[in-house]
């Protein structure tokens, strides 16, 4: 591989090649990154972004050859893939190895330097604990300590590859958007690479998509349904007062304690409705989902389906009662069917997949007679876009896109009324989830069900939804119609999630408290730009400030 010329970009190629054996991974790419420039590269799994970055910076994967020409000025530096730091060794001694080697300093220097680092990524002193290993940080500081040891090094070229992926979308958002202000800032040539969901573009000056190969513009997103959605129908699930708490062992003095996670939940959704529950890590999504299946059954409120009290028709039977299903748990669970997280795990690896699909009739649908079942499962194979020859195989040989679409035949064997998904796509790429999201919908639309789909991921669960709900600390923080929480949300989670969506700068500091450290009154006040001194005084209630839309903020219209 020859060098072109020096110019003025501190990052050139033209005509890169990157070869996997006969597999193009990059076709011919001409690149270039100014000084204070901030470019991001996307692209799903696979698709090259990792030896991209890896040829930049000097150390091209093993078994990729290059052909072409390409120039890099200056020092550079690599974030690797999932940030990597030695996860027992002293966060002091990694930094005094790494600033330390670039720039020639002591460990008293080095920590200096990283502590200023630490200043650009926002990180308060009573936060910094360099005595640590990575392994006992949160996740989002140890990221913080990565990019500040960037920062402190002040490398000329900076590549990072896929930076804060598995970090909560706000918190993502809000370390990326310091990492580009600091390079614009310090004139650092910054290259960003990672999938389309996670978030690279959103600081970006510029945007690339890696795909087939090449380096192209990426293709636009799609915001609005695919087609119209059709208005929902009488409300058919309820839920009042739904709260969850578990027990944890007695205090000091014997008595009794819990720690709730789900605060008094009030739910309705209607025939043919799509409602999307939205929030972060910890917010209880999840677990909301979970409480309205009655797995496990809520530790208060009620649950009813059609009139009938889950709730209480999943509580023991009495002694001496014969009826294996006295309150019509067996039939609820026929009609309200579950989307897992991890469609994968969730089938039993020593049986085919056909083999649980036949279990799942026969205790379901008992009324399909045994010779009649293959030919269901089929159908819903198909329906799921499957074909019928998946239910031969073991769970082990599918793909996780695979896995996600046989979980969806799974839960439409029954023939249900209503899908409670919680990240059905999770684990998927962004092309995938969003073939994996069309199939969802367009089920949906034929069979009129009623759906709800619990994500982290504000705009894509809003994007087929009727209507949201916002929650946060196992709360509601506000309700509204889709098109209100996608346009115009009041509460300043809402604000900070939709911003994450767009690629904005969330305009909410600090970390999320975990649910054993909940601050007293808005469990947001310690991140939130509008608080005040009364909001430590009391849980804001949920307050209706428009038909239809409520919000649970002391100060939702306070500039």
């Amino acid at each position: 591989m020859t060098h072109i010329a020096p110019k003025t970009a501190p990052v050139e190629t033209e005509a890169l090649t990157l070869m996997l054996g006969d597999r193009v991974l990059l076709d011919r790419a001409f690149l270039q990154v100014e000084r204070g420039e901030v470019v991001a590269v996307t692209g799903g799994a696979g698709s090259g972004k990792t030896a991209l970055l890896g040829t930049l910076a000097g150390c091209r994967p093993a078994g990729v050859d290059a052909a072409g020409n390409l120039r890099v000025d200056g020092s550079r530096l690599l974030i690797a893939q999932g940030g990597r730091l030695a996860p027992r060794r002293p966060l002091a001694l990694q930094v005094a190895e790494v600033v330390g080697h670039h720039l020639g300093l002591d460990l008293r220097g080095a920590l200096r330097r990283m502590a200023d680092g630490l200043d650009r990524m926002g990180v308060p002193p009573a936060a910094r604990r360099f005595d640590l290993p990575p392994e006992q940080l949160p996740e989002s500081l140890r990221w913080a300590c990565l990019f500040a040891m960037a920062v402190a090094v002040g490398p000329a070229v900076l590549l990072a590859d896929a930076p804060g992926a598995g970090l909560d979308p706000t918190v993502r958002l809000r370390l990326l958007h310091r990492l580009a202000d600091w390079a614009r800032a310090d004139g650092v040539a910054l290259l960003l690479a990672g999938r389309p969901e996670e978030g690279v573009a959103g600081p970006a000056d510029r945007v690339l998509s890696l795909r087939r190969g090449r380096l192209l513009p990426p293709e636009p997103p799609r915001t609005a349904p695919a087609a119209p959605l059709e208005p929902p129908g009488t409300a058919r699930l309820h839920a009042r007062g739904v709260g969850i708490a578990y027990p944890l062992a007695p205090g000091p003095k014997g008595e009794a304690r819990a720690l709730t996670v789900l605060h008094g939940i009030d739910l309705d959704l209607r025939t043919g409705e799509t409602l999307a529950l939205l929030g972060e890590t910890g917010s209880a999504k999840a677990t909301l989902a979970r409480a309205l299946l009655c797995l496990p059954p809520p530790t208060a409120g009620m649950v009813a389906w059609m009139g009938r009290d889950l709730v209480a028709a999943a509580a023991p039977p009495p002694p001496g009662e014969n009826d294996p299903d006295p309150g019509g748990l067996r039939r609820a669970r026929r009609d309200l069917q579950p989307l897992f997280p991890d469609p994968a795990a969730s089938f039993d690896p020593a049986m085919t997949v056909g083999a649980q699909f036949a279990l799942a009739l026969e205790s379901l649908r008992p009324d399909i007679a045994p010779d009649r079942r293959d030919r269901h499962i089929d159908a819903a194979l198909e329906e799921a876009g499957q074909r019928p020859e998946t239910a031969l195989r073991w769970p082990a040989s599918l793909t996780p896109a695979e896995a996600a679409h046989a979980g969806l035949a799974r839960a439409l064997l029954p023939e249900p009324r209503v899908l409670i998904a919680d990240e059905p796509a999770g684990s998927l790429s962004a092309d995938e989830r969003e073939g994996f999201l069309d199939r969802l919908m367009a089920v949906r639309d034929r069979r009129r069900l009623s759906l709800i789909l619990a994500t982290e991921r504000y705009g894509e669960g809003l994007r087929d939804a009727h209507r949201g709900i916002v929650m946060l600390a196992g709360r509601v923080v506000e309700s509204a119609d889709a098109d209100t929480l996608r346009s115009a949300p009041l509460h300043p989670y809402s604000r900070a999630m939709l911003a994450a969506a767009n690629g904005e700068r969330p305009a909410l500091e600090g970390e999320a408290p975990s649910a054993f450290g909940q601050p007293g009154g808005c469990p947001l006040r310690r991140r939130c730009p509008l608080a005040r001194e009364f909001c430590a005084q009391a849980v804001p209630p949920l307050e209706e400030v428009a038909p239809g839309h409520h919000v649970a903020c002391h100060y939702w219209d306070t500039p």
